[in-house]
């Protein structure tokens, strides 16, 4: 504990620590003038110096921002050197100016204030700067108290409280607010669905006046908390637009230009607030003839979460002359596990080709797809990765950051935290899990024990690898447990290990379960079948047992991090689940009494499909709407 304090000259000339902000009071104070200086100035206020010496430690730059960033380095190079440091002088300045994470607070989960200034706290010492909460209803709107209620929503009080917690640690709190697809919770609410674009209810209808007032009132109950001049009004997939209501103007002018239409409407509300706006670029995609037409305060975020070798919209944002962020993922949605291979070419090569193209801005992104199931803790890696590839213009290579990263975060024990995390990572590339947004992991988890596609699709080779993986991530992360730095984060992702480990194992005996009900209907082992059938029975009955006793534990871990609230969206995945296992296991009772009576059973699993009805897990009824309207 070094003692703190503030002269206007130097008491001694070794065996001190210099924090500045101003390098001509520095200067002033050694007595002495520094080469870098100029260097320094020229890189931006981001720009810091830091020199250790055995006599001596200086460390800050041009302002109170550099001074937090020379801080934060030094807080880095505790954890790792302890109190021996190693004699350096490094200057130091991002790739990118704005470095930022969207953390999706809409899908049915609403993180606590704690877990929030949390994640600011997490989010500072690593040098992000902008950090925006991706809001669809979430938000307590006083003129519009329905939208957000029930949903454990952010109060405006809340805001104003995160919002200068985060100024503090030098991160802009940027609002975000959808405001024209993803309306469906707000448009399933009787008093608003006059304002849909189509039956989907999806959509905003931008030919309805009424609209426009809608969202004036919405951002004026929402920005005032936030001191961010910057707005992302999101305006992403905005997949049934003219295909509704405004099928006639769209017929006119053209989809794209009802699109445009409605962004500059958005952009005068969102000024009279005193707000610039940012929109999602996805739809412009379609209609690159129109970006030239946006006014030059509109920031364009380019989004892509699969890796890639390349990114052509980046240059074509680039040359469009517009201001542009680019917006990769953490890959942490739509699966049991981050898909940590993808995510760290998506995020590392989507920066790179950024920074080379003159984007002034990374946005990485974590959505909460199908109830937002996954815990915060196994996602910090790809916050972490996010900040580094921004700082250092997606040059860092997946060896060298997890050398660094798993010490730091999680301390002495970082090294297996990581081992562990990669073993679980691996599980979404074997053969069978790997899909387009996710991974077949949580869908294979969710899905019916018996007629799921994913039995027949994740060969036994998998199946095997996936246990052996999931089981050793389990004994380190349990070995990390005590020294970790982090242990809830540490039990989150022993639950997803066990979560997969349940899977592999379900996986087994259902291909097992089926091999056997065949071998029945082809007329083998009619002897043994009711034996069969009872193991059967017993089998789901066990695996049924744990998913109740995964349930218990999800809802620990949820509350310790996040509101009460929409938890049973997540829940009611497992519930369904169990109703399918219960659904089975009827099935097989009613085929063991038939095969005790001496009868002849039809065994095929179109008869249990046509018996317990279809399912399909995690697929939201909105898309059935949209299939409807010719949306998707």
């Amino acid at each position: 504990h070094l003692d703190i304090v503030k002269l206007a000259k130097l008491p001694r000339k070794e065996n001190f620590i210099l924090l500045f902000g101003n390098t001509k009071a520095a200067e002033a104070y050694l007595g002495e003038a520094w080469s870098w200086k100029e260097e320094l100035q020229k890189k931006g206020e981001q720009a810091y110096i830091l020199e250790i010496t055995p006599k001596r430690v200086v460390a800050g730059g041009e302002g109170s921002l550099a001074l937090f960033y020379a801080s934060q380095t030094l807080r880095l190079l505790t954890r790792s050197e302890r109190s021996r440091w190693p004699a350096c002088q490094v200057l130091d300045w991002p790739s990118l100016p704005y470095r930022g994470l969207m953390l999706d607070i809409s899908r049915g989960k609403v993180p606590t204030i704690e877990t929030l200034k949390l994640l600011i706290d997490q989010l500072s010492l690593y040098k992000i700067n902008v950090l925006q909460l991706y809001t669809e209803h979430t938000f307590v709107f006083p003129h519009h108290p329905r939208i957000g209620q029930g949903c454990g929503s952010l109060s405006s009080e809340d805001i104003l409280i995160l919002d200068a917690y985060a100024r503090k640690r030098h991160i802009e709190l940027m609002p975000n607010l959808q405001s024209f697809g993803h309306f469906a919770h707000i448009l399933s609410l009787p008093e608003y669905a006059p304002l849909a674009e189509s039956e989907a209810g999806w959509s905003l209808c931008p030919t309805d006046e009424r609209t426009y007032q809608l969202l004036d009132e919405m951002y004026a109950d929402f920005l005032p908390a936030f001191s961010s001049a910057n707005f992302n009004v999101d305006c992403d997939e905005t997949w049934d637009l003219g295909k509704g209501r405004s099928a006639e103007a769209a017929a006119k002018v053209g989809v794209g230009r009802l699109y445009l239409q409605h962004i500059l409407r958005l952009r005068e509300l969102a000024m009279q607030y005193g707000r610039r706006i940012q929109i999602w670029g996805d739809i412009l995609l379609h209609h690159p003839e129109l970006v030239p037409e946006l006014p030059q305060d509109i920031t364009l975020l380019d989004w892509h979460y699969e890796a890639s070798e390349d990114y052509p919209s980046v240059r074509t944002f680039a040359q469009s002359g517009r201001t542009f962020w680019v917006c990769p993922g953490t890959s942490s949605w739509n699966t049991l596990f981050p898909r940590i291979e993808n995510s760290n070419e998506n995020i590392r090569t989507l920066v790179r080709i950024g920074a080379e193209n003159g984007a002034v801005g990374m946005l990485n992104t974590d959505w909460g797809d199908r109830g937002h199931y996954q815990p915060i803790g196994q996602c910090w890696y790809g916050y972490i990765f996010g900040a580094e590839q921004g700082w250092t213009g997606g040059t860092t290579q997946d060896t060298a950051f997890d050398t660094r990263f798993g010490p730091l975060f999680f301390g002495e024990s970082g090294e297996k935290v990581v081992t562990a995390m990669r073993k679980l990572a691996k599980v979404c590339t074997l053969s069978g899990m790997p899909r387009s947004n996710g991974s077949n992991t949580v869908f294979a988890f969710f899905d019916d024990p018996l007629s799921s596609p994913y039995i027949d699709q994740v060969p036994g080779k998998s199946i095997q690898e996936m246990e052996r993986l999931a089981s050793e991530a389990e004994k380190l992360l349990r070995e990390a447990l005590e020294t970790s730095r982090d242990p809830i984060s540490i039990e989150e992702m022993i639950f997803s290990a066990r979560l997969i480990v349940h899977l592999a194992r379900r996986l087994r005996a259902s291909q097992e379960i089926r091999a056997n009900l065949d071998r029945l209907q082809q007329g083998e082992a009619q002897a043994q079948a009711a034996q069969l059938l009872r193991e059967a029975i017993t089998t789901l009955r066990k695996l049924d047992t744990e998913v109740v006793r995964f349930i218990d534990e999800f809802r620990t871990l949820w509350l310790r991090r996040a509101r009460y609230a929409e938890m049973n969206i997540s829940l009611g995945h497992f519930e369904r689940l169990r109703e399918r296992f219960a659904k089975a296991q009827s099935w097989l009772q009613k085929l063991l009494e038939q095969a005790e009576a001496g009868q002849k059973p039809n065994y095929e699993l179109d008869a249990y499909q046509e018996e317990a009805g279809e399912f399909e897990p995690l697929r939201p009824e909105i898309w059935y709407r949209l299939r409807q309207v010719g949306a998707v």
